[in-house]
């Protein structure tokens, strides 16, 4: 997921962002309850309150402010939301009857019209919108919406459970700092892009009542300070706590700490136009210098898991028994003979190794904000520089314009690889030719072949089958090289109930989150 780290407003705002009303304080004249959450800005960063906007109906997803037709539970298995009931009219129509008792947090309800109008918006606004779920038609009536896609849909109820398909009023105005008016139980009121959020319960409220009157969200990238907040009572509960200071909180007389296995995965992404990093023979050599184990263990403090192939083993189709891996463990001393072997010496004496004048000296960037993508870099550089590859790593708060523009060998990424439970999500945002984030230029038209065959297939089994040919092809080729699987890590003081913490990453806060005083 793609977010602009606000770090330099974040350290000036370490001593003022808690001023006045303190962390889950009710006062006797207001008799309010808050609660006051923080996370890094690869968590809680977003740059509007736009559904439509880039990836951020996504935060807005866990900021409780949007919702979706549908939900995920935390098996990834879609619920009816803001329907009522639904049919598959023919392998291409759907109909849904949108509840009649659901408003927006400006009052307006929420009809199929009113459904239809916010796909129309959304769809003329976010490019990625059409590849998260094509739609040939809508059709609105009373409170039946009617969906026709151009063709057969298998996963057509976790495509509406995308963040980016939430639910807002597009006939409304949008504010330029609050945004749009959504249906989930809490409505932003002052908001600092990147920064900080903060929110009132949503008088509206279609599901039981937002049981906190307020919820103020920080943004702070500075894990210290962060972690610092919790413990001197600032704030209440920390969001995607970094797993190296799980310890820090194993009191649990004071703190509850929960972590489950998400689909985001920690993984290298390759320039296939970058001299050096195009032959797969470097590729694998790199991917033997990966100390995926070490990292889990040390960096990810074992909340993390080990990967090899390219999905987690959660899923069956991220399981690798039936796959043939070409690296299957830390090994320095197999990549330097797979380099001998593909004909790279030392020509010059510089300790670099080079082949017909190219040079194995690769520019890698990451996130200036994401530690464990840093370390993981840092990892790496010490491992590659024993084979004879130099590594210049470049973090940067946003890494948009030089992953699109090219300007980089190596991109050490975090992305949630199938966050609405499906595997095509990956697929075609990266492994497609052409593909939204296939920034590395990545092309095989087996896998092209498979995803399309894969977008219209009912059976699960064969699903399965489909994807893992997939995984091998992207195994044999090495366009990317998957590190491992994080786990969601939540923290937060025992005063506070009605926590949830859902793999997908969605829905953090709900109306069951309570605050005892």
């Amino acid at each position: 997921m793609k977010r602009i780290s606000a770090l330099f407003l974040c350290l000036a705002l370490i001593f003022t962002m808690f001023a006045g009303c303190g962390a889950g304080e009710n006062t006797d004249e207001s008799n309010r309850k808050t609660l006051v959450a923080g996370a890094t800005t690869g968590f809680f960063g977003a740059e509007s309150l736009d559904v439509a906007h880039d990836w951020d109906g996504w935060i807005m997803s866990i900021y409780g402010i949007s919702e979706n037709l549908f939900r995920l539970d935390t098996d990834y298995v879609a619920q009816p939301w803001l329907v009522e009931g639904y049919e598959q009219l023919d392998g291409c129509t759907w109909r849904f009857t949108i509840k009649d008792n659901v408003y927006f947090s400006n009052g307006v309800k929420v009809t199929a019209q009113a459904v239809k109008d916010c796909f129309t918006r959304t769809y003329e606004t976010n490019e990625r919108a059409q590849t998260t779920l094509a739609i040939d038609s809508i059709e609105a009536d009373g409170q039946t919406l009617t969906i026709k896609t151009p063709d057969e849909n298998p996963t057509m109820l976790n495509d509406l459970c995308n963040p980016l398909l939430g639910i807002y009023d597009a006939g409304g105005t949008v504010d330029e700092v609050l945004g749009v008016s959504c249906t989930g139980p809490y409505k932003a009121v002052d908001f600092t892009a990147m920064t900080e959020v903060s929110m009132v319960k949503n008088e509206y409220y279609w599901g039981t009542q937002p049981k906190l009157d307020e919820v103020r969200l920080k943004i702070m990238d500075d894990a210290n300070a962060l972690q610092m907040a919790l413990q001197n009572g600032e704030i209440d509960m920390i969001a995607q706590l970094d797993a190296q200071s799980a310890d820090l909180f194993s009191d649990t007389e004071t703190y509850t700490i929960k972590g489950v296995t998400s689909s985001r995965s920690d993984f290298l992404m390759y320039n296939l136009n970058a001299p050096g990093v195009d032959d797969p023979a470097v590729r694998r050599a790199i991917g033997y210098c990966i100390d995926r184990e070490s990292f889990a263990k040390v960096v990810y403090n074992h909340y993390a898991q080990v990967c090899y192939g390219v999905y987690p083993d959660i899923f069956e189709f991220g399981k690798t028994d039936s796959l043939t891996l070409n690296v299957d463990r830390y090994d320095v001393d197999a990549a330097k003979q797979i380099l001998s072997d593909a004909g790279y010496t030392d020509t010059d004496g510089d300790g670099i190794l080079d082949k017909d004048g190219v040079s194995l000296s690769f520019s890698v960037i990451t996130y200036s904000y994401n530690t464990a993508s840093i370390q993981l870099c840092d990892m790496l550089q010490s491992a590659l520089a024993q084979v004879g590859i130099g590594m210049e790593i470049t973090t940067y708060d946003v890494l948009d314009d030089y992953l699109q523009n090219g300007e980089f060998d190596i991109a050490v990424l975090s992305y949630a690889m199938a966050p609405i439970g499906t595997p095509g999500y990956f697929i075609n945002m990266l492994f497609t030719s052409g593909a939204s984030n296939n920034y590395g230029g990545y092309s095989n038209a087996l896998v092209d072949t498979l995803a399309d065959e894969l977008s219209a297939e009912f059976n699960s089994e064969r699903q399965t089958d489909i994807v893992l040919q997939i995984c091998q092809e992207i195994i044999d080729d090495r366009p990317f090289d998957f590190v491992a699987n994080q786990q969601l890590i939540c923290v937060w003081n025992n005063k506070v109930t009605g926590v949830e913490v859902n793999p997908s990453e969605y829905y953090l806060i709900t109306a069951d989150l309570d605050i005892e005083e």
